[in-house]
């Protein structure tokens, strides 16, 4: 007798690898179009410049808590071994891992309900504001989203045909997201309505667990043989931890820490409609929504709430669209689920706000798109690098900062706010971190933990030289960067400002 739950239908699947060959190239097409440079942050510069020595020289620079993120550098440990070092493919995992994660949410929402419902939820994760960064970067949230997605798309399987290599390959991949955020607990419950809601099996629970708890042990093997510490990995979590005095607050502030959910900006009224749709299927859902509810709240929840210590209370990470990103599939899928049950009732309503939901998401991705393509940007950087090594160009380095557009200038003039000024002085920690990110990106160096820009009046740095070379010099190098951007640019020394060339002081 032919088990009806395992038959595949051949038509099926070459409709659904139609919708896949799509969604791989809009997803490319769109991280492409809207990359981001590589940002200064340790989460990505420390990553690359970490596993470009391991590939170069066999070891990492540091441990810190960002090299212990074993599922995301060892994938970018084997790219960077088959296709080179390269500054420019610092961007090949990101893409890549973008386009995996929206076919998994494609099929996940292909099991949830069907094809229709896939595509958009694909639509929708490609097209997700924030993805514009995630998908350009080495930021844990998207490996961590990806792996946690695999899972649970391994689970909606399980649930729908059985199986326990089903089981075992969602065990590994929460191994995996544990390996790239050790957040990726905060959706402990959702896997656990997975394994149990509707089923109320034991065994179910026990494979998955199994699985997972090898992969944790082998890590835990591997970062003892390492440190020779009995916490493992967890040895160096806690030395970087400790530092982050930020996190510290009072149980006042702690019980009100929702309220720094402000910070999403123009995501929170997204981030609040998935909130109250979630509320409503754990009520009125099938099991299927249940779960998906729970994986969205649970991680709200513990992102807003979990902890590092009681004395002193201490959170665990602060507030961000960054921190929540591992949710994001969930709470599409969320919303589009909701607006599906509003269809039956108000069809009108819920087209509108359907369209109006990808419309608004397309325009923010939109608005991220650089004048000029980043990779373009990035090229253009690494030939002027190359002609500033050679003819020992002194270089300068100058920070812009943040600066209001239109609405935001109306916005702050309704309030009586005037920002002052156009860029900030004495930014020390942005231009070190600047000069760390040119040293490995454009001139293939090894980065120096020594190194200190000269600060010349507190808007301009030099990166490389100083006063006597740019007074010799008839050209200079010019680092000119901001939260996103970077140009390095090769210019006449005499379209800097006269008050630079005369030593003017800090005013």
């Amino acid at each position: 007798m032919t088990d009806n739950r395992t038959c595949y239908n051949f038509s099926d699947l070459s409709i659904n690898i139609f919708y896949v060959l799509g969604i791989v190239a809009l997803s490319t097409a769109v991280r492409a179009l809207s990359l981001e440079y590589v940002e200064i942050g340790g989460d990505s510069l420390s990553v690359w410049e970490n596993v470009v020595n391991l590939v170069n020289n066999g070891s990492y620079i540091e441990w810190t808590h960002h090299t212990i993120r074993w599922a995301i550098n060892l994938p970018l440990y084997l790219m960077l071994k088959a296709f080179g070092t390269a500054s420019t493919n610092y961007y090949i995992l990101p893409i890549l891992y973008s386009a995996i994660s929206a076919v998994l949410v494609f099929y996940a929402g292909s099991v949830l309900k069907d094809r229709h419902f896939g595509f958009l939820s694909a639509l929708l994760l490609i097209l997700y504001p924030k993805m514009t960064t995630m998908g350009s970067q080495l930021w844990p949230g998207l490996y961590e989203m990806t792996y946690l997605l695999g899972g649970v798309l391994a689970l909606l399987y399980w649930r729908k045909y059985g199986g326990w290599h089903l089981l075992a390959i969602a065990g590994i991949l929460a191994g995996c997201a544990w390996g790239s955020r050790v957040t990726s607990i905060y959706y402990g419950p959702g896997i656990l309505a997975l394994l149990y809601l509707g089923k109320k099996r034991l065994r179910p629970i026990l494979i998955f667990s199994v699985f997972f708890l090898a992969v944790v042990v082998l890590e835990w093997f591997c970062f003892y043989s390492i440190t020779g510490r009995a916490l493992g990995k967890f040895s160096i979590i806690l030395r970087n931890h400790v530092s982050q005095g930020q996190l510290l607050i009072t149980s006042g502030e702690y019980l009100l820490n929702f309220l720094n959910l402000i910070k999403l900006r123009g995501l929170l009224i997204v981030f609040l409609a998935g909130f109250a749709v979630s509320v409503w299927f754990l009520k009125r859902g099938d099991d299927n929504e249940k779960c998906i509810s729970i994986l969205f709240l649970g991680g709200l929840f513990f992102n807003v709430f979990m902890i590092s210590s009681l004395h002193p209370l201490k959170l665990a990470a602060p507030i961000g669209s960054r921190y929540l990103t591992a949710g994001t599939p969930y709470l599409v899928m969320i919303l589009l689920l909701g607006l599906r049950k509003w269809y039956e009732s108000s069809p009108r309503a819920a087209k509108f706000f359907k369209y109006g939901l990808i419309i608004a998401f397309a325009a923010f991705t939109l608005k991220e798109v650089p004048s000029q393509n980043t990779f373009s940007r990035l090229q253009e950087d690494l030939q002027n690098g190359r002609i500033i090594t050679e003819e020992k160009i002194p270089v300068l380095m100058r920070y812009t900062a943040w600066s209001p557009n239109i609405i935001e200038q109306s916005v702050m003039s309704l309030f009586g706010y005037e920002k002052q000024g156009r860029l900030k002085i004495n930014e020390d920690i942005k231009m070190a971190k600047n000069a760390r990110r040119m040293r490995i990106m454009l001139f293939g160096k090894q980065p120096d933990e020594n190194y200190k820009p000269e600060n010349i009046n507190g808007y301009y740095y030099f990166y490389s030289g100083n006063e006597d070379d740019l007074a010799k010099s008839s050209r200079v190098g010019i680092s000119d960067f901001d939260r996103k951007g970077h140009k390095l640019m090769i210019i006449p020394k005499t379209s800097l400002p006269q008050d630079l060339l005369k030593g003017a002081p800090i005013k």
